[in-house]
């Protein structure tokens, strides 16, 4: 974790542009910190569902339940070990740990790795989970740890080139990691970011709609620029229509119903349309290092 502990003096071999450039991350580190302190005091898993992982029901036009499905897929063997990139709560470490791998995570808040620690002991993975706080631009990890690694909504939140370089780097020779992530649809976006987008659905900073300072939709250049570091790439869209439940949340109502109805109604239009998945709100990475 990066905290704000005083002036750094410049380094000999380091720009002041390239100085700026960090303090510049240092502070947007801890508002993201204090963000989520707050945020894991409020909103903590108490209960985790496994049926992702070991009910017989899939759900392949979900993003949460693709990226599961994707991490079962790699599991061979009780001795491979998995980073749970930016873990928060701890939540989807439990569930991969309870499919067989050595979970390691990690998290920029102290309160979302005292939840996740709380929920291993609640259902006895203690042994097999392993938590500290770190910022995902430098992990501490030695090169070369990891099966799998698995990011859910953590590259918008840091900066993507210096973090996927990192994650690259503890990855083992082989393995795999994947990422769901928001993106940005240049058809929606002037809408989005308008008086009247923002009027209906705000973006200002808040807990109940769990939205930072600090978080942006990784946009066209970000997807290029993680496809120069790994060429082997693959993307998968999601959310056409489902982007639509936002308006339901915000009017207070049980939106998971008509969420589901509208997930589903996305897949078949993207198997149906191909040309339509340039306008999906939401990725699932798969990098293969």
């Amino acid at each position: 974790m990066c905290g704000i502990a005083g002036i750094r003096k410049l380094n000999p071999r380091e720009t002041m542009d390239e100085a700026n450039d960090r303090s510049r991350a240092d502070l947007r580190q801890e508002r993201e910190r204090q963000y989520y302190e707050e945020y894991f005091k409020l909103f903590a898993p108490v209960e985790v569902c496994f049926d992702p992982i070991l009910g017989a029901e899939k759900r392949p036009w979900n993003p949460y339940w693709f990226v599961c499905e994707v991490v079962k897929r790699q599991f061979t063997s009780m001795g491979q070990s998995l980073l749970d990139f930016g873990c928060g709560p701890g939540n989807y470490s439990i569930l991969f740990a309870r499919l067989g791998y050595e979970v390691f995570g990690f998290d920029i808040s102290p309160n979302g790795i005292a939840s996740a620690r709380h929920l291993a002991v609640k259902y006895g993975l203690e042994d097999r989970t392993h938590f500290g706080v770190g910022t995902a631009e430098q992990l501490d990890y030695a090169s070369d740890s990891f099966d799998v690694v698995v990011g859910i909504d953590i590259l918008h939140h840091v900066e993507i080139v210096q973090s996927l370089r990192e994650c690259l780097r503890v990855l083992k020779r082989g393995g795999v990691a994947t990422f769901k992530e928001p993106v940005a649809v240049p058809v929606f976006e002037p809408l989005r970011n308008s008086r009247f987008g923002q009027w209906l659905v705000p973006k200002t900073v808040s807990y109940e709609r769990h939205i930072t300072a600090d978080e942006r939709k990784l946009t066209a250049d970000d997807l290029k620029a993680i496809r120069d570091l790994c060429p082997n790439l693959s993307i998968r869209r999601f959310r056409l229509f489902s982007r639509l439940d936002a308006f339901y949340r915000k009017n207070g109502q049980n939106g998971l119903p008509i969420l589901t109805t509208l997930e589903r109604i996305d897949a078949r239009a993207l198997r149906a349309c191909p040309s339509l998945r340039a306008f999906g709100g939401e990725v699932v990475l798969t990098l293969r290092k």
